[in-house]
Parts: structure tokens; C-alpha cells; sequence
């Protein structure tokens, strides 16, 4: 694949996620065409590509994966699909960009990972504030040492969900506030500290009708002396926040998960000495992921943060739910 070949996107799936973040973003990339969505329904496809400017219309899942002008699939279905349509792509012979949870298990999440090593396609879990010039220039304050040695991560994911109808809150679907919100501040953690946690202490709370976690509460162990403190919740309002504390000083991220064309941070050393640093890339939040996946395509770049980086997270997810019914910590 040169360059020059326009890379042909399908979205799998009318979710509401590829109208607010994946389409602008991609249409803000060079080299990508939104050239394809799928729905099970073939009026649900027409109604929403006569909506959004999308030249194909497909009225099944397959069809989309079984068209031979698609480069690539963005699956944005209900979490316990994800593995399913993923392999399903990679047999297609398709490049995938599935959002996150990759899965619902860490199992689920290395057949994946090995379905498209075994085709040759890439596959990649859209926690797209890896590849934001935001995380970058976080890491590389830390490793310059400026907040001195890194001590501690305080990271949330909070917003209200109380619909019984909404797939959040369907065990079946993947549901459960871990899943949907949690695993945005445990791979965020993983990021900073550069590493995999060694153990896990976690609380949860239940929806007793849904049978969902609805809040948790975590805290894990990394080597090297460092330590995180991450909730999730679907009762609350508090969006998303990341604290990193060093021992000379912190780094204050009001949008840790999702940066967008501006994003700005504290930079705090010491009591009295603070700055304000501000990014402006100019593009939506996922543009950079996704310039990033297409430039692998190509053999542009050498892939990073792929969907195998999820394993860890996944890993903790499971850890946490040990932790949360048997009441102690889990080592991993």
C-alpha cells in the first residue's frame, strides 16, 4: 500500500461514537476515505450514510467485511461483540481499529491479537491519547525528571448512567462502569508509568438488577515504588481528571483521555513554582491515532501502543473483580 492509495474506511456499526469522534477525525486525516458504514439494517445504513456524506451503505455486518474496496474497519459495537467481529475482519483480510475494551476478557483480547498476527492485518484499540503529542510531552517531562521521581497516579472516569436500556448497563453487552469508564484511567496509569502493575486492591459496587459494577474504586501496585489510585463511577458527574505526583512535584491533566485541537496542562515543581503548558495540534482527538494506524499500514511507522498493549489492562480488569469479591489484594 503506497502513499498515494487513499486508505477506503468501513464503520461497523451506526453507534454514536463514529459520528462525534471517529468520522471527523478521519475525515481531518490525510489518506483516509470514510467510504463504508454497516448496519443490520439496510435502512438504518441508507438513513445514516444519506445523513453523513458516506458513499456505501451496507445492510450487514459481513457484506461490510466482504467488500473488496475496504481497506481497513473501525468496530464500534457493544463490548462482548468485539472479539467476534474483529477475528471475522481479520479472515476478511481487513486492518482493524476497535474501540476500547478490545474485549472482555484478557483471553478474548490475546485470540484477537493472534487472529491478525496470523493475517497479516493490524489491530488496534482506540485509546487514542497515546498517540496525542499531550501524552507524548507528559512522558517526556517525567523522564526529564521536572516533578523529580515519579511517586503516584490519581486518574477517574465519572459521568451519569441510569437508563436501564443503555448498553453500559447490560451485563450481556460488556456492560458495567470498569468496562466502559475504568479501563480509560488503568491504561492511562499504564502509560505514565511505563510499565504493568504487580497488584491490585479493588471495591466495587453493584447494580443489584443489572448485575453491573455502576462504581470502583482501585488501587495498584507498580514496581519501582509506584503506586495509583483510580474510580470509575456512572453516578456521578466529575468527567475525567488525572493527577501525577512526583516527589518535587505534579502534573495537573484536566483531559487526560480525550485531548483535543487545544489541550492544556499544569505543571506544578515544588509549592510555588507552576506553568501552564498548551498543545495545539488543531485536529480532533482521534486524528492523530489514526494518521498514526495508516502510516503502519503503509510501513510508514512501527507500530506501538497496538491492541497486544491491552492485555495489561484487560489483566487488571480481572484482577479487580477477583479483588472485589474475595475482599483482599490480587498480585499479577
Amino acid at each position: 500500500m503506497t502513499s498515494s492509495h487513499p486508505i477506503k474506511w468501513g464503520i461497523l456499526s451506526t453507534a454514536r461514537i463514529g459520528i462525534t469522534a471517529f468520522i471527523p477525525s478521519a475525515r481531518a486525516t490525510s489518506g483516509a476515505q470514510v467510504y463504508a458504514i454497516a448496519s443490520r439494517s439496510q435502512a438504518t445504513a441508507d438513513a445514516f450514510a444519506r445523513d453523513h456524506d458516506i458513499p456505501v451503505a451496507l445492510g450487514s455486518y459481513q457484506a461490510l467485511l466482504d467488500h473488496p474496496d475496504i481497506d481497513a474497519i473501525y468496530i464500534s459495537l457493544p463490548n462482548s461483540l468485539h472479539a467476534e467481529w474483529t477475528i471475522k475482519a481479520a479472515e476478511a483480510g481487513k486492518h482493524v481499529f476497535c474501540e476500547k475494551p478490545l474485549a472482555v476478557t484478557a483471553a478474548e483480547g490475546r485470540q484477537m491479537v493472534e487472529a491478525c498476527r496470523k493475517a497479516d492485518v493490524l489491530l488496534f484499540e482506540a485509546f487514542v491519547f497515546m498517540h496525542h503529542p499531550q501524552s507524548r510531552r507528559l512522558r517526556e517531562i517525567i523522564a526529564a525528571g521536572e516533578i523529580g521521581t515519579l511517586r503516584h497516579i490519581n486518574a477517574g472516569m465519572t459521568f451519569v448512567v441510569n437508563d436501564p436500556s443503555n448498553i453500559r448497563l447490560i451485563k450481556a453487552l460488556g456492560g458495567g462502569s470498569i468496562y466502559d469508564g475504568g479501563v480509560y484511567p488503568i491504561t492511562f496509569s499504564r502509560f505514565i508509568a511505563g510499565n504493568d502493575p504487580i497488584s491490585v486492591q479493588a471495591h466495587m459496587r453493584f447494580d443489584a438488577q443489572a448485575g453491573v459494577d455502576v462504581a470502583t474504586s482501585l488501587i495498584l501496585e507498580y514496581p519501582d515504588d509506584v503506586t495509583a489510585t483510580l474510580y470509575c463511577s456512572f453516578e456521578g458527574r466529575g468527567g475525567a481528571h488525572a493527577l501525577i505526583t512526583g516527589d518535587q512535584g505534579r502534573l495537573v491533566v484536566p483531559s487526560p483521555y480525550h485531548p483535543g485541537a487545544e489541550s492544556s496542562f499544569d505543571v506544578v515543581i515544588g509549592s510555588d513554582e507552576s506553568r501552564d503548558e498548551t498543545l495545539q495540534t488543531g485536529t480532533p482527538p482521534f486524528q492523530p491515532a489514526i494518521d498514526f494506524f495508516q502510516q503502519c499500514m503503509r510501513g510508514e511507522e512501527t507500530p506501538t501502543y497496538m491492541a497486544d498493549h491491552a492485555d495489561g489492562t484487560l489483566r487488571v480488569v480481572e484482577a479487580a473483580f477477583e479483588s472485589a469479591r474475595s475482599g483482599r489484594r490480587v498480585e499479577l
